[in-house]
C-alpha cells in the first residue's frame, strides 16, 4: 500500500503558525499519512536571510510535538541552487512506495512556469496550491495543479523578521519554542 506524504516546501525563515495550519489542513483534507516541512537550501527564486542550520532547527522545534509533521533537510545538504524536480527525483528513488503531494502557496504557483524542469516535476507529485492571505489564486498556466482552501492566518516570515528586528510582538505568531530559539540565537536583529 502506498504511503501518502505531503511536502510543504519553504525557507521557514522563521516557521510560523500559518505554515503549521497549512500542513495540518492538508494532512486532514488530502488524507495524507504525514506532512514534511521541506527546508529549502539555496532556492534559486528567493534570497535566504538565515543560515540553513538555524532554519532547520527552527522547523524541527516547530514540529517536535506533532507525530504527523516532520522536517526534511535534504535540500540544505545539497550544493548549489535548490530545484524541486531534483528533490522529487531523489525522493522517488529513496522511497518508491510513496505517493507525493507537493504543497505550495498561491504566491509560488504564479511563477510555476519559470520553475527549472517543471514538465519533469509534474508527473512526480500531485501539486496542490493552498490559499494564502493577500495573494490572488491564479491557476492559469499551472496545468494539473489542484486547489485547497485552508484557514487564513495572515502572517508571513518576512513580516516576522521585521517584527523581531523592530522589537514588536511575535508571541502567538510562531510556536513558543521557535520564538525562544530566535531570541536565544539573536536572529533577525533581536536584542532580547
Amino acid at each position: 500500500m502506498l504511503r501518502r506524504v505531503g511536502l510543504l516546501g519553504g525557507t521557514f525563515d522563521p516557521p510560523h503558525l500559518g505554515h503549521l495550519v497549512v500542513a495540518e489542513s492538508a494532512r486532514i483534507d488530502l488524507e495524507l499519512d504525514e506532512v514534511r516541512l521541506l527546508v529549502a537550501g539555496d532556492p534559486w527564486m528567493k534570497p535566504v536571510v538565515t543560515p540553513a542550520r538555524h532554519r532547520v532547527e527552527m522547523a524541527r522545534l516547530a514540529t517536535v510535538e506533532d507525530r504527523f509533521l516532520t522536517v526534511d533537510a535534504r535540500e540544505t545538504r545539497r550544493a548549489g541552487p535548490t530545484y524541486t524536480v531534483d528533490t522529487l527525483e531523489e525522493l522517488h528513488a529513496s522511497e518508491p512506495h510513496t505517493e507525493w503531494c507537493f504543497l505550495l502557496g498561491a504566491d509560488a504557483t504564479a511563477r510555476m512556469g519559470e520553475w527549472h524542469r517543471i514538465d519533469d516535476a509534474r508527473p512526480l507529485a500531485r501539486f496542490v496550491v493552498v490559499t494564502r492571505p493577500g495573494h490572488d489564486l491564479h491557476l492559469a498556466g499551472s496545468a494539473g495543479v489542484e486547489r485547497l482552501a485552508v484557514p487564513a492566518v495572515a502572517v508571513s516570515s518576512t513580516e516576522l523578521r521585521d517584527r523581531y528586528a523592530a522589537g514588536r510582538a511575535t508571541r502567538y505568531l510562531v510556536p513558543d519554542r521557535v520564538d525562544r530559539y530566535v531570541r536565544e540565537q539573536r536572529l533577525y536583529g533581536v536584542e532580547w
